[in-house]
């Protein structure tokens, strides 16, 4: 991810719906971070 490059330590990531995509959130998960995230029930 691109953060790594600055090295910015965090545990937790906010992010709005229309960002949350599987290969997204699939990135966050295998580097053991926690994500909140609102999803759209269809």
């Amino acid at each position: 991810m691109a953060i790594d490059n600055k090295k910015i330590p965090f545990k937790t990531v906010l992010m709005d719906s229309w960002y949350a995509t599987q290969r997204l959130m699939a990135l966050i998960d295998n580097d053991r971070k926690i994500y909140y995230c609102p999803l759209e029930r269809s």
